[in-house]
């Protein structure tokens, strides 16, 4: 940590335990500007309340956004050491340098979507991870988290240590969008330009703690056949990896290209651009579900996954699609996908039903509801 962030980081600590609380300030920022923060940060004076974004990344600093502060601020350290709430997704150290130390800043946690593998403490290796007493302290400050459903909530009580009352049923303020009007499309920032297409086909792997993810684990895959098949489809690919993931796309085609943060900040602003998706045991498939289109899966690593992380969930009811263990299969499970949509239809909804409570664009209101209650003594 270089010298001037540990100072920051002093000086907030210090601040944080001294500083007498203002309950109507809440605190919010995540690992980018979006997620499920963003939606409740840009309507939180509608719950009486004043929201301020802390941030150390320059282009959410350049953004010009009312209310955008610089964890290497004044202003920003002022916020933190008076914030009542904070809202995240991840943990308090997205504030990085600074700290928010008291116990009488309340922690609302949104997290950022509903899991599919097992995290956290549920996670077997948990326990074994260097960070492990230090996250534990921190669930023990959450004063609430929010799930789409009981199923959902249940597994966050269980993972995060929670009382069942602590978790709301609220849905995710992220996928309110998938009900309004499509984002504005993308295909501007793409260089050279995509070739005229009437279908899209979104493929987003989860993030593989210390391996790359295969995108295509087949040992006969075939770039040119793909490619191929996407012009007769009238379709393109696009593949978005994780941030974190430091696997990424080999070999760009004409049809087959990256869609990263540079493209598409917010993976699920723009899922209603996507007619179909490809995916493993990312959280973006319970978003996609919303809209009721088909997913391919490509659960390469199934058994090892079984093991550690494991699922919460058997892996088997919550597939809704085919999955292709070769090239050629892929191939037919991608053109089933785009051509009869409406094949397992019925394994969608009976998996959207198990997931969510609500499909509608008020889960940012709801969760605004929860928030502007005031703290139980």
């Amino acid at each position: 940590m270089p010298w001037t962030d540990a100072l920051w980081t002093a000086a907030s600590l210090l601040l944080g335990h001294l500083v007498p609380k203002d309950p109507d300030l809440f605190v919010f920022g995540g690992r980018q500007y979006g997620g499920n923060t963003a939606p409740v940060f840009e309507r939180v004076a509608e719950a009486g309340r004043r929201g301020v974004w802390l941030t150390a990344r320059a282009e959410i600093l350049a953004s010009g956004r009312p209310g955008v502060l610089s964890t290497r601020s004044w202003a920003g350290l002022w916020a933190a050491a008076r914030a009542g709430a904070v809202v995240l997704t991840h943990s308090l150290g997205d504030f990085g340098p600074l700290v928010l130390p008291s116990r009488r800043t309340r922690v609302f946690n949104l997290w950022h979507g509903m899991p599919i593998k097992r995290i956290s403490t549920a996670d077997p290796r948990f326990h074994s991870r260097s960070y492990a007493k230090g996250n534990l302290r921190e669930m023990a400050r959450f004063e609430a988290m929010f799930a789409t459903s009981p199923a959902m909530a249940d597994l966050f009580a269980r993972t995060f240590r929670l009382r069942p009352e602590q978790v709301h049923l609220t849905g995710q303020p992220r996928t309110d969008v998938l009900f309004h009007p499509p984002a504005p499309d993308f295909l501007d920032r793409y260089d050279p330009p995509l070739p005229p297409h009437s279908r899209r086909v979104l493929h987003c792997p989860t993030w593989r703690e210390g391996t790359p993810v295969r995108l295509f684990p087949f040992a006969d895959h075939d770039l040119a056949a793909l490619e191929t098949l996407l012009e007769e489809l009238d379709a393109v690919l696009m593949v978005r990896t994780h941030p974190n993931d430091p696997g990424r796309l080999a070999q760009r085609g004409t049809r087959v290209v990256p869609m990263q943060g540079d493209v598409a900040p917010e993976v699920t602003d723009v899922l209603p651009h996507f007619d179909a998706l490809i995916t493993d045991y990312s959280s973006v498939y319970y978003d996609f579900l919303m809209l009721d289109r088909p997913t391919v899966f490509l659960p390469y690593d199934l058994a090892e996954y079984r093991e550690a992380p494991g699922f919460y969930l058997p892996f088997e009811d919550i597939v809704s699609g085919p999955c292709p263990g070769d090239f050629a299969a892929f191939c037919a499970a991608l053109r089933e996908a785009l051509t009869t949509p409406e094949h397992h239809a019925e394994a969608r909804a009976r998996i959207r039903a198990l997931v969510y409570d609500h499909v509608d664009d008020q889960a940012t209101t709801r969760v605004l509801q929860v928030v502007a209650r005031p703290r139980r003594r």
